[in-house]
């Protein structure tokens, strides 16, 4: 059996080495040439699977370990009766890790008491759905728009329209994107809608680039100072706007969902799913990792004090990306960090000695998965 994967894939040759030929190449550079005489293909969201890439070739499985699939066209693979699997929320715990370090970090550095302010969730399926519960948890007021989920859903008391969520302090994407259907979320975020932000909001993106029209955003942050933005994902990546880069306060290069525990959960399940596919016992590999302590840190409010604990779990300054590059430096950073990022933990990974900190700090940081010891 012959596989092609992206070299990036995390412990991807522990995992499919054994498995037979294991030819790893970046990402990007996977091509149909490559696929010719291959089985099997193991790719992460840069690779585009469409008609091109697969046409004419042996593959019978292609996985994807990323809980998104906007980058593989399913009705050509269907067609050619390739069997697909990716890992739909594998990251969003990392996500969610994600979210809270945004606001933890406006908080230290412009004062923003995230525990008075009302979120609008754009999206409530594994990370829009975690989010808003660990809000509830946190006693947040907050509400979703999500016009593909029923009245019979768990969070429906909290649904609204989206020109309702447009209208809280925070607003946080976590859509798919989509091109079709009566609810396509390309440019939903379009210049309009942008303008109806209200005054002073935190716009949070870390879906997908596209999700928001990005020059239209450019557009509205050198009209609107008062506008706060954290991307997370951009328009064209690697080649992200130079220009709105600069007018973010936090530029991250799509690596929000780039914790071990994220990478590690897609690796496993498109693992599993191969197994399956082609019929092969699921040996895994050694793959437990051990708890960090979190020395706790006290601020002067409870707010600040939460914000530090969660900083010292995922610092999140060590994600941004550097400015005053020109595009094709860049361009060529982005996929550097990415490909290199460092060794992440997730939130819930760390135990916290529960007399390190005041009690309602404490059970704020379980809300958000810190295990109290």
């Amino acid at each position: 059996m012959k596989i092609i994967a992206d070299q990036d894939i995390y412990r991807v040759e522990d995992y499919f080495s054994s498995m037979g030929e294991l030819v790893l190449l970046p990402g990007r550079e996977i091509s149909n040439s490559n696929l010719l005489d291959a089985d099997a293909l193991l790719v992460r969201t840069v690779t585009k699977v469409n008609r091109e890439l697969v046409e004419n070739t042996a593959v019978k499985f292609v996985g994807s370990a990323s809980s998104g699939c906007d980058h593989v066209d399913k009705s050509v693979l269907e067609e050619k009766g390739i069997h697909f699997k990716h890992a739909p929320g594998c990251n969003a715990y990392a996500v969610v890790d994600y979210f809270f370090a945004v606001l933890a970090w406006f908080n230290i550095h412009n004062q923003l008491d995230w525990q008075k302010k009302t979120v609008g969730i754009i999206g409530a399926g594994n990370v829009g759905s975690r989010i808003a519960t660990c809000l509830h948890r946190l006693g947040i007021d907050f509400l979703i728009y999500d016009p593909l989920l029923n009245t019979e859903h768990e969070l429906a008391p909290w649904f609204t329209s989206l020109e309702d969520v447009l209208q809280q302090d925070i607003v946080t994407l976590h859509t798919p994107l989509t091109f079709s259907g009566e609810h396509p979320t390309h440019h939903m975020l379009n210049r309009d809608r942008l303008s109806t932000l209200k005054k002073q909001a935190l716009l949070i993106n870390a879906s997908r680039g596209e999700v928001i029209d990005n020059q239209a955003l450019y557009e509205v942050l050198f009209e609107r100072k008062d506008l706060e933005v954290a991307l997370d994902v951009w328009e064209s990546e690697p080649h992200i706007n130079p220009l709105l880069l600069d007018m973010v306060k936090i530029a991250t290069p799509h690596i929000a969902g780039y914790s071990i525990n994220g990478k590690l959960n897609g690796t496993r399940k498109i693992f599993k799913d191969f197994c399956h596919f082609f019929s092969i016992a699921d040996k895994g590999a050694n793959d437990s990792m051990c708890r960090s302590i979190l020395e706790g840190v006290t601020g002067k409010t409870a707010v600040e004090s939460i914000s530090l604990n969660i900083l010292k779990a995922y610092p999140i300054e060590k994600d941004f990306i550097g400015r005053g590059q020109n595009p094709e430096q860049l361009a060529a950073s982005f996929d550097l960090f990415r490909n290199n990022y460092r060794f992440r933990r997730e939130i819930s990974d760390y135990s916290l000695p529960g007399d390190n900190v005041p009690t309602a700090v404490m059970e704020s940081l379980g809300h958000l998965g810190v295990h109290i010891i």
